[in-house]
């Protein structure tokens, strides 16, 4: 794997923080109910997790609706032994979360269509990633040059394909690269139409044409509708039948952050990156992508304020860093508004959050709080320090 030093979009996980606030009274702690829709459920200490200290999370967040979180879920040791929903609002409205409700994922969407491409690679689909990505669209002969032709798919799914984009700036403006793909009459004709400003492979720029690139290679190398592809290879294994893709770009939703899952959903999604692919009896992702897809592929420096190794895998996030627990490793999805898959392999547990706190940019994110001041606290047994997941 090439090793890539680059600039960074800094989305911090974990860090030193504030604080939320603590409840002055703590509740007692349930084990999730069991609904015959593949999960196991037990109670929090039976797995090594402080029950109290959960409580005093799910208390705090009450106490303070300005948080505007919406769910937290939490998986360990194959277990599901945290589910809370919270009242809130987004962008269409005031929001009563239940575990039927959907939500949006944003750019959690980006580490589904990853599962994807796993998945079509491990069925011989696509062969190989260092294929050129320019030679799955042959509608744009005039795109196919030499120059061109150093992209890759491997540098589409690690963020450096080395095109013009730019999404720092809020998704309220339009001159942001995914809001000018979204209203472009041609959408893919403009992802790969963009300049190249940095030699392929070399440098990581976050852009959501990447991923919408890659769901049509997915829908071409199957020759299958992507969607069909979706649900026939991963939500129905998963038994996920209550799906929304929203968007429509060519024929296709939106790769980068179209998707809509219920979070028992998101989570059995999350749960998948913390059993080699597995649900269940169920291989769904090849497991060597799993590894593969979720270390650190590309090497960013860390956000402020935080030690530890940072990076990017193929449209995954890594993390390596001092926590209240010692040295892990975190390999997360993650979404504007505060949505995140977070998997923890050495403390065997993955948590799910999701919230209404869209284009806010101020402050430490909620989820980095909620994660270090709570959850990591909680675990108490059976805790692996180390990052076997740094690159080269």
């Amino acid at each position: 794997m090439r090793s890539i030093l680059a600039l960074v979009l800094t989305i911090p996980l974990l860090g030193p923080s504030s604080g939320l606030a603590q409840a002055s009274s703590v509740p007692s702690s349930q084990a999730p109910a069991s609904r015959n829709d593949g999960w196991s459920t037990a109670q929090p200490g039976s797995v090594g997790l402080d029950a109290r200290r959960l409580a005093a999370m799910t208390a705090a967040i009450r106490a303070d609706p300005g948080l505007n979180v919406h769910a937290i879920l939490i998986e360990r040791d194959g277990k599901l032994v945290y589910e809370e929903y919270f009242d809130g609002v987004d962008e269409l409205g005031n929001v009563s979360m239940t575990l039927e409700t959907k939500h949006d994922l944003r750019s959690v969407t980006k580490s589904v269509v990853s599962a994807l491409v796993g998945i079509a690679r491990g069925e011989g689909a696509i062969p190989s990633l260092e294929q050129p990505l320019i030679s799955w669209f042959p509608e744009y002969p005039e795109l196919d040059t030499p120059e061109l032709r150093r992209v890759t798919l491997l540098d589409a799914l690690t963020m450096t394909a080395g095109f013009e984009w730019d999404e720092r700036i809020p998704y309220t403006d339009s001159r942001n690269g995914e809001i000018r793909m979204m209203r472009d009459p041609q959408p893919l004709r403009f992802v790969l139409s963009r300049p190249l400003v940095t030699e392929p492979g070399r440098a990581f720029n976050y852009n959501g044409g990447l991923p919408q690139a890659m769901a049509t290679v997915i829908q071409r190398a199957t020759k299958t509708p992507f969607l069909a592809y979706a649900r026939e290879r991963l939500f129905e294994p998963l038994g996920i039948t209550d799906v929304e893709w929203m968007g429509s770009l060519g024929d296709l939703p939106s790769a980068a952050s179209g998707l809509r899952l219920r979070p028992r959903d998101l989570a059995k999604f999350g749960s998948l990156y913390l059993h080699g692919g597995r649900w269940n009896t169920k291989q769904v992702i090849p497991a060597d992508w799993i590894d593969l897809s979720t270390r650190r592929n590309v090497l960013l420096p860390s956000p402020p304020g935080v030690e530890g190794e940072f990076g990017y895998g193929y449209f995954w996030w890594y993390a390596c860093q001092q926590t209240p627990v010692g040295l892990v490793e975190a390999r997360f999805a993650m979404g504007n508004g505060e949505q995140r898959v977070v998997v923890y392999p050495g403390l065997k547990m993955a948590v799910t959050i999701l919230a209404g706190r869209y284009n806010q940019q101020a402050g430490p994110p909620v989820a980095r709080k909620i994660l270090r001041e709570h959850v990591l606290p909680a675990v108490q047994t059976n805790i692996r320090t180390g990052c076997p997941g740094l690159g080269s």
